[in-house]
C-alpha cells in the first residue's frame, strides 16, 4: 500500500469516527507515521483528502452498480439493492461517513462525489423505468426508492450498539433478531414487493 493509500485509509477512519469538522490531519499523520507536510504533498488541504476518501468509495460503488444489466427489472433491482447493501456493510467507515453527510444535509459533500452518486441513481431509474414499461413495477420516483434502500442499510450499519442496548431491555420478545443477519435480501424482497403492480 502506498503512503497516499495509507493516508486515505486512516483518514477514512477519522472522518467516520468524528466527522469532517473534528477530524485532525495531525492525528492522521501521526497514525500513518508521516509528517503533516507529507499529507499536504498528496492533498492540497483537508477537504481534498475528504474528497479523495469519499470519491474513492463512491467510485468503487458506481463501478459495481454499472455492471448490473437492467433489462430484467426484478433481478436487476434485487442485484442493485444487494450490491449497494453489501458495499455499505463491507465498508463500515464509508457507511458512517455517508450517514454523517445525510444527517448534516450533505454540508461537506464534494461536488465530484455527488456526480458519482447520480450515476447510481441513473441506473436505478433505468431499472424502474424498464419495470414500469413491462408492467412489473408501478410508477415510482427513483429518488424515493433510493432512500428506501439507503436509509435502512445505513441505519443497520451504524446502530448495532443501540440495537443491543434496546434488546437488553426487552423481555419475552421472540421475533426480534438484533443482528438482522438477513437484512439485505429481506430488504430487497420487501422493496420489490412494494413496487410490483
Amino acid at each position: 500500500m502506498s503512503k497516499k493509500e495509507k493516508i486515505i485509509k486512516v483518514a477514512s477512519k477519522y472522518f467516520s469516527e468524528v466527522g469532517y469538522d473534528k477530524a485532525s490531519l495531525d492525528d492522521v499523520a501521526k497514525e500513518v507515521g508521516v509528517s503533516k507536510a507529507a499529507i499536504y504533498y498528496h492533498f492540497k488541504d483537508k477537504f481534498a483528502l475528504y474528497e479523495a476518501v469519499l470519491c474513492s468509495r463512491f467510485g468503487e460503488l458506481a463501478k459495481i452498480i454499472d455492471k448490473i444489466d437492467e433489462s430484467k427489472p426484478i433481478e436487476a433491482l434485487r442485484e442493485y439493492i444487494e450490491s449497494f447493501g453489501k458495499f455499505l456493510v463491507d465498508k463500515p467507515c464509508f457507511s458512517a461517513i455517508f450517514a454523517r453527510e445525510l444527517a448534516d444535509g450533505a454540508m461537506n459533500m464534494p461536488q465530484s462525489c455527488s456526480k458519482q452518486m447520480s450515476l447510481n441513481l441513473q441506473k436505478l431509474s433505468k431499472i424502474l423505468q424498464n419495470g414500469e414499461a413491462e408492467n412489473i413495477f408501478a410508477k415510482e420516483n427513483a429518488f424515493m426508492v433510493q432512500m428506501m434502500i439507503v436509509t435502512p442499510l445505513i441505519n443497520y450499519r451504524t446502530t448495532k450498539k443501540l440495537r443491543e442496548v434496546v434488546m437488553a431491555n426487552l423481555r419475552d420478545v421472540k421475533n426480534i433478531d438484533v443482528d438482522l443477519e438477513d437484512i439485505i435480501p429481506n430488504l430487497a424482497s420487501k422493496i420489490i414487493k412494494a413496487l410490483k403492480c
